[in-house]
């Protein structure tokens, strides 16, 4: 039951835009015996699956349903939506870089500078669905980006996939799963993106057990400059859209609570 109401609150994490659903499994007890237990399934099938399903299933019911929640307020109320997301973020960003060294700021910046590069160009777009196989390719790699948000400590996946442009339209589709007429367009999306993130997480999680054994703190250097991107990349995203004096001060005073929160969750 424990194990259930973590995943609730790892699954919500993942869903809002610059919260690291990793982090919060690090700061929930739950992030290095979850690492081992897939990582070692084969081995310990049983403890595993007493481990992993409950968190496997409070993770799909926050994702469900807090989706329309989620997708309410980011089209009703994107810029203080998105200004609370970033404090949550800017919040996030001490207990990552504690964990990294001097030497190693080099790969903060290479990261940095290739995911905003590759990011830049779609940072005002939002994915049109194609209807041909690029949409089956896309999806994808969103799910792919999903697997690497939920595996890679300080990285958000729901920031990713905004950057991409599709975290609306997976979200959506989520969301309207029960919508039978819509079903057929919603599962376009959702089959290819689960089976990126399958994908994703089952050669991430080989990937960052023989990393952090190896480059422990090379890989928090690498993952801090990604999340320094996404934070980059979201205001100025977010500083685009059109709002008042009054949504200014109530964003800037949204910005701070979200930092406050996410310190305040790092001391517990």
């Amino acid at each position: 039951m424990k194990n259930l109401f973590k995943g609730f609150i790892i699954g919500i994490g993942k869903i809002i835009p610059g919260v690291s659903g990793a982090v919060l499994a690090i700061l929930l007890g739950v992030y290095d015996k979850s690492i081992d237990y897939i990582n070692n399934f084969n081995n310990k099938k049983k403890e595993s699956i007493k481990y992993l399903l409950p968190l496997g299933i409070g993770i799909i019911l926050a994702i469900v349903i807090f989706s329309k929640i989620i997708t309410f307020t980011l089209n009703k109320y994107n810029f203080l939506t998105m200004s609370f997301f970033i404090g949550l973020i800017i919040g996030g960003i001490p207990p990552i870089i504690k964990k990294t060294e001097k030497k190693d700021n080099y790969l903060i910046v290479i990261s940095f500078i290739v995911f905003f590069l590759i990011s830049i160009t779609n940072i005002n777009n939002t994915y049109i669905i194609k209807n041909n196989v690029i949409d089956i390719i896309t999806f994808l790699i969103s799910g792919l980006l999903e697997a690497i948000g939920t595996v890679v400590p300080g990285i958000s996946a729901a920031a990713l996939l905004m950057i991409t442009g599709t975290y609306n339209i997976v979200i959506e589709a989520i969301s309207n799963i029960t919508n039978i007429s819509s079903l057929i367009s919603n599962l376009k999306i959702i089959i290819p993106f689960t089976i990126g993130l399958i994908i994703g997480i089952i050669i991430t999680i080989k990937i960052i057990d023989y990393l952090f054994k190896k480059y422990h703190n090379k890989v928090y250097s690498f993952a801090s400059g990604i999340l320094l991107s996404s934070i980059t990349l979201l205001i100025i995203q977010t500083l685009k859209n059109r709002f008042t004096l009054i949504e200014l001060i109530i964003g800037i005073i949204l910005l701070i609570i979200g930092i406050l929160l996410s310190n305040k969750m790092e001391e517990k």
